[in-house]
């Protein structure tokens, strides 16, 4: 499949995401249908050819929800689907002992926005096992579908299979096929960072300092944030200005073990490395930021999400002036 067709898909189940979410987090079977069967498919896992995808694949300990088989009879992959809006870390030891159950040597699960895939038999702790952190929902459909280039049929069932900076796919017989490319990335970076090229007030109207940002800027969540020293997340959802920005101060050094956690009050964490704020109780909905130890609280409304973006700034000893938010138009 060319890229794309692959990105064109992404974008139709972006759409969905947004149109229909609602619908989707209230089943699985809907979910699957709408998101995760389709993107399978385009990745050339045909879900409806017995010969290349086996779902509710039996193992002695359960069902797992797809097994993906490559040129032999054992699968390559299994895959556990979730309802969209589920946290699947929280579902992915159930894929991972289907898979140790069975010698399987990759481990995935997915809630149709979020995609996550581990190798199962690596001797390192899980977090390294990691291979693909994606939300096709939170990220430009291109740089998505590059990422999920490593769940294309070829390049898993291989065995070994690659992640790409350049497209991997069919290209006219003359020519000879291009081949994966190892990607570099930020080693704790769930979303590709895009450079900035000049300072964000001087790209394009709609980017404002964090320090004066305020709810009554916008009716939608920001788009993006930008950091001073240029790294762009997208954000889409509120909480998600917490999310990102705890992420970057954790990547750049300025959170660390020795500065966490984070309280917002006497009775609450921003951040911890575990759901519970100082009075034990546990975090409404919780957020594990991949790559690193640390958790958020994600049940937030915007004012919340604003105020402690600044704190953990701040708590960090970097001026909120000197990072941007781009406001939805």
């Amino acid at each position: 499949m060319p890229l794309d067709e692959l990105t064109g898909v992404i974008e139709t189940l972006q759409r969905r995401i947004r149109d229909h979410g609602p619908s989707l987090r209230g089943n699985e079977t809907r979910t699957r249908l709408a998101l995760i069967d389709p993107l399978l498919c385009a990745l050339g896992w045909n879900v409806a050819d017995p010969a290349v995808v086996t779902p509710e694949y039996r193992v002695d300990v359960g069902w797992a929800d797809y097994a993906l088989h490559g040129p032999g009879t054992q699968p390559v992959a299994v895959i556990e689907a979730k309802r969209l809006g589920t946290v699947v870390e929280n579902h992915l030891g159930q894929a991972v002992n289907y898979c140790i159950e069975q010698g399987i040597a990759y481990a995935g699960v997915t809630d149709g926005n979020h995609w996550q895939l581990y190798r199962t038999f690596d001797p390192v702790r899980l977090a390294d096992k990691q291979v693909l952190d994606v939300h096709i929902g939170d990220a430009a459909a291109f740089q998505s579908a590059l990422k999920l280039l490593l769940l294309w049929r070829p390049n898993l069932a291989s065995g070994k299979p690659t992640e790409a900076n350049e497209p991997i796919l069919e290209v006219p017989q003359s020519e000879p096929a291009p081949q994966p490319q190892p990607q570099s990335q930020p080693p704790l970076a769930p979303v590709a960072p895009i450079p900035a090229q000049t300072p964000p007030a001087q790209v394009k109207p709609g980017w404002i300092a964090l320090s004066s940002f305020s709810r009554s800027d916008t009716t939608k969540p920001p788009v993006a944030i930008r950091f001073s020293d240029g790294i762009e997340h997208p954000v889409q959802y509120w909480w998600r200005l917490v999310e990102r920005t705890a992420y970057w101060l954790w990547a750049t050094g300025k959170l660390t073990q020795g500065n966490i956690p984070v309280p917002a009050s006497a009775r609450r964490f921003v951040v911890n490395t575990e759901p519970k704020h100082p009075t034990g109780k546990e975090f409404t909905d919780d957020r594990h930021i991949s790559g690193t130890p640390l958790v958020v609280e994600v049940n937030i409304n915007a004012k919340l999400a604003i105020d402690q973006s600044r704190l953990l700034l701040n708590h960090c000893d970097v001026n909120p002036a000197e990072v941007y938010v781009q406001t939805a138009p």
